[in-house]
């Protein structure tokens, strides 16, 4: 795997049960995935939005109420988060 600030990884099994839509919470701002990683989750039939994390945590609680905890996933970074310094 390749180095990068932001990384992708889902099981390879067909058994693993994949929620259909993933909200991503980049911290304080949003800021957009790359094409690749867009069209990689969009291939495991996966919808994806990336919003601020405050928001991400909202939708997905209201979401996750609303649907179900496995119809919906999230990924927080949390907002004082800084790279390769941790939360300042």
């Amino acid at each position: 795997m390749r180095a990068c600030s932001f990384c992708v990884v889902i099981p390879e099994s067909n058994n693993a049960l994949l929620a259909d839509l993933l909200l991503l919470g980049l911290g304080p701002e949003i800021r957009p995935l790359s094409p690749e990683t867009k069209k990689y989750i969009s291939s495991l039939g996966i919808r994806v939005e990336v919003l601020d994390t405050r928001n991400a945590a909202s939708q997905f609680n209201m979401l996750a109420t609303e649907r179900g905890v496995g119809d919906v996933a999230a990924a927080l970074i949390p907002i004082g988060w800084r790279e390769g310094v941790g939360v300042v």
